[in-house]
């Protein structure tokens, strides 16, 4: 048998095809379909088996000219991808009206010497009909060949041709226009990636090599890109993005736009170890570089955060959707990290995945009865030593996962819509046992810990005071502690749910003070009656001079503006000491007690437990 002809053997053809009247129209045509390079497709496949089997044929193509080659979308009977175009009898087709036909290359002074005549696939007898768009061009043919001569065409077989013509150029055209380009750069959409990362899992070059997922601006800040300029800014900034992408890229790698501000690429393995892993390393960075620069609207530069995340797809074995969730997955990493590109870690996916289960789980524990409970930590009077008060305190218990700590799962719910029923489940929880203990002669305060994003909804306090009434639970009975967070967007309206909460009778503590950025301007802002500071700064206080300094202070500086004072993460008596010397009002801590169940509050409470008791070994 011959060798196939390729690009690397080819030698000149006696007649070079002649080139269509409106080339650039037809090349710029056939990029906008975006056909050339991508994976076989069933569709496809199906027209070529059909047209081998009406004609009668050994071979059957469907194949689309492009400026130096000729490349198959689908093929039957041909073992290459592609041969020079200089060789193709497809490039003869383009500007024919009807069907091109040749009934023996060898005889045909074209194509007599003509590699694809002398060699394999050895050409005898050749029918195209072009593939032509709504408006003339023609993107290549839907050909047969065969490797005897025939004389011509049966009409039978002529209006076979031309049917098949149309119907593949109809599933290109719906193609186009049904689900696979996205709508404002005309790229490859979400749902191409995958279906060509689908069907590339079956070359073992394309299985093995890299996908990359980049993050042109966070979601937030493209929302609000749209919010303040309008959707033509929008429009513009992707548009310009993929420009930038696209410029920075292999050739004839493909740009996939697979959501808002989101692009992605494919590049297929290459032999070579380091080298390879430098050339990569080098597209990233170059691709970086280009989004990184400001885009430029109306004169206004508009600058964005991004992320750039790729895998190695031996790494991640599964489907398309995983490969493409862990790109994404290394892109966020990218965007958190404040790097430049950031490969899939399967640690922090770890993590991440498992973020994506507490916040799916937790709805489900709060409708249920013996996930989520609340344990009470009792707070000592320093002067005194007796209790009077506790800090309410969420604990989940998770079927799968056990105990979850609070300092892991809350910041989570914060972060989504979450929050709001998880404050209410842990008010309602409160006050139903409030309630009870006052009932049985237990009338001691509890406090909730809320956060300003609690307080940046406009009716908080309504429903706490429905909360309230519901329960038969009175006012003072209660305070909240309120935790400054870093996503409040509403000031105004948390300061006005403060002061509703205060004519309710609510006390109100900050919590954590000295460790927010505006940790002064509470005590100016906020109608509080207490602040509490933060464990880290009590922990060493009887050895660290500098938190000494620092509470000495605030309990100082608290004083004079009326407020209580409050240590948390008192661990050691010499803790509780100093603190009782230096005025401090009230101490909570493991010196004191761990945190407790009710019942174990109450047996706490009975046993006269007020004097702090040494910590366990």
């Amino acid at each position: 048998m011959k060798t196939p002809i390729t690009p690397a053997k080819a030698t000149p053809a006696k007649a070079l095809p002649p080139v269509p009247v409106r080339e650039e129209d037809r090349l710029a045509a056939l990029q906008r379909y975006e056909l050339l390079d991508t994976p076989a497709e069933p569709a496809f496949d199906q027209i070529t088996r059909l047209a081998a089997k009406l004609l009668k044929v050994p071979v059957a193509l469907i194949s689309l000219v492009d400026h130096d080659r000729q490349w198959f979308k689908s093929r039957v009977g041909l073992p290459v991808q592609e041969t020079p175009r200089e060789y193709a009898f497809c490039a003869h087709a383009l500007d024919t009206d009807g069907l091109f036909v040749v009934g023996d290359a060898r005889q045909d002074e074209r194509f007599a010497d003509n590699p694809l005549v002398t060699g394999d696939p050895n050409i005898r007898f050749y029918a195209g009909a072009p593939l032509r768009t709504s408006d003339g061009l023609a993107l290549g043919t839907i050909c047969v060949i065969d490797d005897q001569p025939r004389h011509a065409l049966t009409p039978e077989e002529e209006e076979a041709l031309r049917d098949l013509s149309a119907m593949t150029m109809a599933h290109i055209e719906a193609r186009r226009a049904v689900g696979y380009l996205h709508p404002v750069t005309s790229l490859s959409n979400r749902f191409r990636l995958l279906a060509d990362l689908d069907a590339g899992s079956a070359d073992p070059a394309a299985a093995s090599g890299t996908t990359v997922v980049i993050d042109a601006a966070a979601s937030q800040q493209f929302a609000e890109l749209t919010r303040v300029l309008g959707q033509v800014c929008a429009d513009a900034f992707e548009i310009d993005c993929a420009r930038r992408i696209l410029s920075c890229l292999p050739e004839r790698t493909r740009l996939y736009h697979v959501s808002p501000a989101r692009f992605a690429f494919n590049l297929p393995r290459q032999p070579g170890g380091e080298a390879v892993e430098d050339e990569l390393a080098a597209t990233l960075d170059r691709v970086s570089a280009a989004i990184r620069s400001p885009f430029q609207y109306q004169g206004v530069p508009i600058a964005t955060s991004t992320g750039i995340g790729f895998v190695q797809r031996p790494d991640i074995p599964a489907g398309s959707v995983e490969l493409l969730r862990a790109a994404t997955s290394a892109a966020h990493q990218s965007l958190e990290e404040q790097k430049p590109w950031c490969a899939y870690d399967e640690k922090q996916d770890r993590a991440a995945h498992r973020a994506f289960l507490l916040l799916r789980s937790l709805t489900e524990a709060m409708g249920g009865q013996d996930q989520l409970h609340v344990a009470y930590q009792p707070k000592v009077d320093l002067r005194t030593d007796r209790c009077i008060g506790a800090e309410a305190l969420l604990r989940w218990t998770h079927p799968e996962l056990g105990p979850v700590s609070p300092a892991e799962f809350v910041p989570l719910a914060e972060r989504t819509a979450l929050v709001r029923p998880l404050t209410e489940w842990v008010i309602g929880a409160v006050l139903r046992q409030v309630a009870q203990w006052h009932q049985r002669g237990i009338a001691l305060p509890v406090s909730i810990n809320i956060s300003m994003l609690d307080l940046g909804t406009g009716d908080f306090a309504d429903r706490v005071e429905s909360l309230l009434d519901r329960h038969g639970v009175r006012a003072d009975w209660i305070d909240f502690e309120v935790t400054e967070s870093a996503l409040m967007t509403d000031r105004a309206e948390v300061d006005r749910q403060l002061h509703r909460l205060r004519r309710l009778g609510i006390a109100v503590e900050i919590d954590d003070f000295g460790t927010g950025q505006s940790a002064l301007s509470y005590l100016k802002d906020i109608p509080a009656t207490a602040v509490k500071i933060d464990q880290r700064f009590i922990r060493s206080i009887a050895a660290e001079r500098s938190d000494q300094i620092m509470v000495r202070s605030t309990i100082e500086l608290a004083h004079d503006l009326g407020y209580l004072v409050i240590a948390e993460g008192v661990e050691t008596q010499e803790a509780y000491d100093w603190l009782r010397l230096h005025g401090c009002d009230i101490g909570q801590g493991y010196l004191i007690s761990r945190p407790l169940a009710p019942a174990a509050f109450e047996d706490w409470l009975a046993t006269g437990a007020f004097r702090p008791a040494a910590m366990p070994v």
